[in-house]
């Protein structure tokens, strides 16, 4: 698909959350909320990460996808503490009580899989990659891997790292045609409503591994 990839504006961000809640399969079964809810949940942690997404735009001017990446050695932005308390008092209309149990069952574990392998000082991090499902499979998805590792290349980085659910299977086998490998898995303690029984990340090495050096023969 003839697709052109860019910054992101301001702008783009009501379409980037409404890909964010077709594509996260995940998050709408582990939340029970419709795309058009999720979308809403995520809205204002998008607009706060603007400046670190790339869109990818059709000919007609859509977007059909979006990647959110982080720096090496930045910091996520999420909106500061008004906003998410906004966002937190939203689901909490939204899921009702249910999301007691329902927030933590799906964010505890993605939480347990970043610490064990979080993002290091010279990696560059993908925090969310989505492709609107009505665009899957024309190679959006690829294309925006390519510039998030144009844009690990532009910071000097040693890596790119992210994230996926173990059951993910359609994103893990692109990122192994990508050139991503498995690091680390971490089990869920329980696999909540989303059945997602572990996370694992993915790294894609930049840097080559110095050329090992062999001792000098002594020929005396």
């Amino acid at each position: 698909m003839d697709v052109s990839l860019r910054s992101a504006a301001p702008e783009d961000v009501p379409h980037v959350a409404a890909i964010f809640g077709r594509a996260f399969d995940d998050y709408r079964l582990g939340l029970n909320v419709t795309a058009e809810q999720l979308a809403d949940f995520w809205s204002l942690s998008l607009a706060a990460r603007v400046e670190q997404t790339t869109v990818a735009v059709l000919p007609d001017g859509r977007i059909a996808g979006f990647a959110v990446t982080v720096a090496p050695g930045a910091a996520e932005k999420y909106g500061g503490p008004s906003a998410v308390r906004k966002r937190l008092s939203l689901m909490l209309r939204t899921v009702g009580w249910d999301w007691f149990w329902r927030a933590p069952a799906l964010f505890i574990p993605m939480g347990l899989a970043y610490s064990r392998r979080h993002a290091r000082q010279n990696e560059l991090y993908v925090s969310l990659i989505g492709v609107d499902p009505e665009c899957q499979r024309r190679g959006i998805g690829r294309a925006l891997l390519q510039a998030v590792e144009q844009e690990a290349r532009s910071h000097n980085a040693a890596a790119i790292l992210l994230h996926t659910a173990s059951t993910n299977m359609r994103a893990r086998a692109a990122y192994r045609r990508a050139g991503y490998e498995l690091i680390s898995t971490v089990r869920s303690p329980w696999s909540g409503p989303a059945n997602i029984t572990a996370y694992v990340a993915l790294r894609k090495p930049l840097a080559q591994a110095p050329t090992p050096r062999l001792n000098a023969i002594d020929a005396t």
